[in-house]
Order: C-alpha cells, then sequence, then structure tokens
C-alpha cells in the first residue's frame, strides 16, 4: 500500500523528541528537531524556515529533503516539494521506498505537463561543464581563446580584432603575476569586511530575486557557516548563495594595489571617471560607480549565478576569475527573438516544450577557469552557473568605441524625470558629471589610446619580463 506522504511525516514526528525553540547557529540537526516540533503543533509555514535551514546545512541528507518536501506538501508547494523528493531520490540512487512513495503522492497533484516541467527544470539547475544533447538541443560554439601575450602583439592581426572590444573572447595568461591568495575569504574580511554587499541567500537565477544588505564579513560568515533560519520569509535551502559587491572608488584602488593588474583594454574607465565626476569627489565616485554596479566582486557557491538577460546599459564588461570555475551562454543580439524575456529560457537546458524558439538559437557556451578573464561585447545575453564552491570573479563595466552612443542613450534616459526608473533615481550632481562622460566619451580617440596603453604595457614587460 502506498504511504500517504502525510502519515510519513507524522510518523517521523512521532520518532523524535520535541524540542523548544532555540538560539540562532544550531547545528542541522538540532534545526531539524525543531522544525519537527513546530510541525507536531501545526505551525507548518514557521516550520518550514527550520526544515529549510536544516537541508542548506546538510544538504545531503535525504531524511531532512524527504521531511522538508513533505512539509512543502502540506503548504500545497507541490512544485517545491518534488523538487526535494528528485534531490532525496537522486542521492538515495532510488533506493529510499519512502522517497519514491512521496513522489508518486505528489504526481496526483499535478497534471503530466507540470511534472514534465518540474523533472526539467530540477535536473537543468544541476551544476555541469556541460549539458547533455537531450539538455541542449540548440547550436553552441566554443568562443575564441586569445592569449595575452599575442593581444600585445601589434603583428598578430586576429588579435587585434580583439582589442576594440567588438567580439566576446576567452583572455589568457593575463593574470599570471596576479596575487590569487588575496582572494581567499580570511583575506578579503581583513581587507574590505566592512563594505556592504548584496545577499543573496537564495541564488539569482530569477529575475525577481530580491538581495538582503550586508557587511561582507557577515555574508562571508553566512556563506561558509549557513544558517539559514535568519532568512525566514526567503527560501534558502540550497547552498547556492550568491554575493554581489559593488566596489566603490577606494575599495578598487585597494584591490589594485594588492596585485590587481587588469590588462589596458579593461582598464579605459579610469581615464575618464575623475574627469566626470572630479578627482578628489569620492561621494560622486561612489555614487556613480555603486548605483551602476560598474564594477564588481561576485562571489558564489556552486550552483549558484545569474539567470539569461542583456545588460540594460548596453555595456560591454569584463569578468577576471579568481576563483573556482565559472560556466557562461553567451548569445548576440542578433538571438533576442529566440530568447523571449529576460530569466524566461535557461540556456544550459532550456524547455524547448515552453519556448520553442530557443531550438534556433546559435550562440557560446564555454567554462572559465581560475587566472582566465572573459569579455562580451554591448547587447549580449548571457547567463552563468558556477561550478566549485567557492567561486569568485572581479568584474568590470567597459565604454567602448562600438558602445558608447548606446549607453549615453541609456544613461540620458535615466537622467529624464519624466522616464520609468530602472537604474538609479536621477540626481543633479550625477547627471552632471554623466553629462561631461558623454563629451569625454564622444571626443576620445579609442583606437589610437588603446594603442598607447599597449606600447606601455611592451615597455613595461621589456624591463619586467615577469609582468
Amino acid at each position: 500500500m502506498t504511504v500517504s506522504p502525510f502519515l510519513v511525516l507524522a510518523l517521523l514526528f512521532a520518532s523524535l523528541p520535541s524540542c523548544a525553540l532555540s538560539a540562532p547557529n544550531q547545528t542541522p540537526k538540532q534545526l531539524h528537531s525543531q522544525a519537527i516540533s513546530l510541525a507536531q503543533a501545526g505551525s507548518y509555514e514557521e516550520s518550514l524556515k527550520y526544515f529549510r535551514a536544516a537541508v542548506r546545512g546538510a544538504p545531503e541528507n535525504f531524511n531532512y529533503l524527504n521531511d522538508l518536501g513533505v512539509t512543502e506538501m502540506r503548504v500545497k508547494d507541490f512544485t517545491k516539494a518534488a523538487s526535494r523528493f528528485l534531490e532525496a531520490a537522486y542521492l538515495t540512487g532510488g533506493a529510499y521506498d519512502v522517497v519514491l512513495e512521496n513522489l508518486e503522492e505528489l504526481k496526483a497533484f499535478l497534471d503530466p505537463v507540470e511534472w514534465q516541467d518540474i523533472e526539467t527544470d530540477w535536473w537543468a539547475e544541476r551544476p555541469t561543464e556541460t549539458s547533455t544533447p537531450d539538455q541542449q538541443r540548440h547550436k553552441v560554439r566554443s568562443l575564441p581563446v586569445v592569449s595575452y601575450d599575442d593581444m600585445l602583439d601589434p603583428r598578430n592581426e586576429t588579435a587585434a580584432a580583439f582589442l576594440l572590444g567588438d567580439h566576446p573572447y576567452v583572455l589568457t595568461d593575463a593574470m599570471n603575476h596576479w596575487d590569487l591568495s588575496a582572494y581567499e575569504t580570511p583575506s578579503l574580511v581583513a581587507d574590505f569586511g566592512s563594505s556592504r554587499v548584496d545577499y543573496y541567500p537564495q541564488n539569482m537565477k530569477e529575475e525577481t530575486v530580491k538581495p538582503f544588505f550586508s557587511q561582507l564579513e557577515s555574508a562571508i560568515g553566512n556563506f561558509e557557516n549557513p544558517d539559514g533560519t535568519v532568512y525566514a520569509n526567503v527560501d534558502a535551502s540550497r547552498r547556492n548563495t550568491y554575493i554581489q559587491w559593488n566596489v566603490d572608488y577606494f575599495d578598487w584602488e585597494k584591490l589594485k594595489d594588492k596585485g590587481m593588474d587588469l590588462p589596458p583594454m579593461f582598464t579605459s574607465d579610469d581615464d575618464w571617471i575623475n574627469e566626470c565626476f572630479g578627482e578628489y569627489d569620492k561621494k560622486n565616485k561612489d555614487n556613480f560607480l555603486i548605483k551602476t554596479h560598474w564594477r564588481m566582486v561576485l562571489i558564489g557557491q556552486k550552483g549558484a549565478g545569474m539567470f539569461n538577460h542583456k545588460d540594460t546599459l548596453q555595456s560591454s564588461s569584463f569578468q577576471a576569475q579568481v576563483k573556482g570555475r565559472k560556466r557562461w551562454h553567451l548569445c548576440s543580439n542578433a538571438e533576442s527573438k529566440n530568447l523571449y524575456k529576460a530569466g524566461d529560457v535557461d540556456t544550459f537546458s532550456p524547455n524547448y516544450e515552453k519556448f520553442p524558439k530557443a531550438l534556433d538559437l546559435d550562440c557560446f557556451d564555454v567554462v572559465v577557469h581560475t587566472g582566465e578573464m572573459i569579455y562580451y561585447p554591448p547587447n549580449y545575453w548571457h547567463q552563468t552557473r558556477n561550478l566549485d564552491d567557492v567561486t569568485m570573479s572581479v568584474s568590470g563595466t567597459l565604454v567602448t568605441k562600438g558602445n558608447k552612443a548606446g549607453i549615453s542613450r541609456e544613461f540620458r534616459r535615466e537622467c529624464d524625470t519624466n522616464q520609468r526608473v530602472r537604474i538609479f533615481h536621477p540626481e543633479e550632481k550625477l547627471c552632471a558629471g554623466l553629462s561631461k562622460c558623454y563629451d569625454i566619451w564622444e571626443r576620445k580617440s579609442w583606437a589610437e589610446d588603446l594603442a598607447a596603453h599597449m606600447e606601455d604595457v611592451q615597455a613595461q614587460r621589456a624591463i619586467k619580463p615577469e609582468l
């Protein structure tokens, strides 16, 4: 006879002692016991945060997953319940009869299409270096890989085509002399612990997800020793936390002092930020940098990442991978017709039945390793997923000859008080600084300035070959 999930839950409750509400930083076992007590008392919604915290602390405990799934069934969250049972069945190799019986019970509450979507989405969220042919049936290509030595060689016409930023690529050997120990979490806490970050204990896989605001020290502490109970209103059960640190001017300079030596094509903003916003006006520069997410350090656990989207500013961007591996899926603006809205298509494993145009995609899929950089031009769709725990990258936004018009247009729109706010609320001093930027970007000799920077690097290398 099939065991009712509700009966299974009751039997589990009956076999565990009740316990009183207790303090934060409990062990997963203590959190699970507390959840059982609350559920026994009929407080299913309240018990969920403790069940989820127990699963976050012990993600491979299939009993905790099963009990969380059953409780989510109690509150009629069948989609989440299904993902718990699927994960528990996966962890046990299908040998846990109670989970299999609960899965069968659950299917009675879902129509076949709903069940297929849930199962497809669950498989899609598993962090892997590649997708199976069944998961990813559209065309994907490897991203061009360029070495820093080739990029610096004026005789290399192929590499030179990437310098002005019109094509996406992976850059190798540009971080060989970086001190990556500066990005170990104890070093970051010691040097930048009080810096404010956006903390996503529940990942950023959907456009609607909102962050908690925290100091970097607290975010990393919870990242490494998770206490899911402090996030009562979100499902933080999976250990795929994402930290977005929007870096202010002084912290960026401090990172450079610690060995963050970016290639010249990724430092062009140094030339104009001071001129636009005032060399000694830290508040105005920070206002620009923070509100536009211009420079960031991104820290995430395995499975964390960003949903598929295009950048609102129509800007170009780079990321320097300082720890772990990150998988990227990139599509040019020409593929917009096949990608629906931001966040709709999981490009690592699209639901082709729901989004049939995705079958016509022609895109890039690449894994960026520690010590490599990736660059993509304006209006490129991109989705990311971390493959290691911990994964960390330094990210910057760029104005180039090819995107200056688009960025200027988007900033002018933001500074128009009659327009809907998308990035920042217009402020007189910030918008006055941006007005200066438009003129600077228009007058700038992009190719000549970049060539001069590259010559400087070549000269420095002649003196110090290790650079």
